[in-house]
């Protein structure tokens, strides 16, 4: 009669299990028409550090990601990204720029496959700059703030903290350049001064790439500002 280690019977399903959830395609061993990539830029004007965030998956977002073999690459600018990995993305491109005084203008995604096709692809980081503010719970307010005009691909947040609260507010746009914060949307905030900022991001769909398309996400965070709520 075989006895069985039911540890070790264990740890080989767990292997397995982990093995089948991590796995990572290498570029040469699929269809290039069916890789789909995700581009993301992030510029933080409070600490002046860029970052750049490039996945590759099979199909969609949702798809095996995929490690560029020896004949792609993958560049932001003349940057080449690394490569990396997580528990959470598996594999992904990642690269850091810090000391940047200003958002960049020009950001150009060069992505080569492994048929030695170039996909360019050109994302603007749209930055957004409001001033010391006070906002009254009772009354609808409205704050003027510097940039371009916000698109309906866009979204503004508005994160407010202080040592014993945070909040992450959604204001409405308006027209001439206003952000709309709306007496009901301070209602929870409680009343105080809080160090805040604003996070504009941009989604989309219209990238240069092969048959399963691919997406684009670019986001800017302001520098701090003081809100008051009262």
């Amino acid at each position: 009669m075989k006895i069985v280690n039911h540890k070790v019977l264990l740890f080989f399903v767990l292997s397995l299990i982990l093995c089948a959830c991590s796995s990572v395609i290498t570029s040469n061993k699929v269809e290039q028409r069916v890789i789909f990539p995700s581009y993301s830029v992030h510029y933080d004007a409070s600490t002046q550090i860029l970052t750049a965030t490039v996945t590759f998956q099979k199909d969609n977002e949702s798809g095996e990601y995929i490690k560029l073999s020896d004949d792609s690459y993958i560049f932001l600018n003349e940057d080449a990204l690394k490569q990396m990995s997580d528990k959470e993305r598996t594999c992904f491109y990642f690269l850091e720029k810090k000391e940047m005084e200003n958002c960049p203008e020009n950001l150009q995604f060069n992505y080569a496959n492994d048929e030695g096709k170039i996909f360019s692809n050109q994302l603007t980081i749209r930055t957004i700059q409001i001033s010391d503010a006070n906002l009254n719970k009772n009354q609808d307010n409205s704050l003027r703030y510097k940039g371009t005009a916000i698109d309906e691909d866009e979204t503004i947040t508005m994160v407010l903290k202080n040592d014993k609260h945070q909040y992450e507010l959604q204001p409405e746009v308006a027209d001439n350049n206003l952000l709309f914060v709306p007496a009901s949307l301070l209602q929870e905030v409680k009343n105080g001064t809080y160090e805040a900022y604003l996070l504009r991001t941009t989604y989309s769909t219209s990238v240069k790439a092969m048959d399963r398309g691919g997406s684009a996400e670019t986001s800017y965070h302001s520098k701090s500002y003081k809100i008051t709520i009262q």
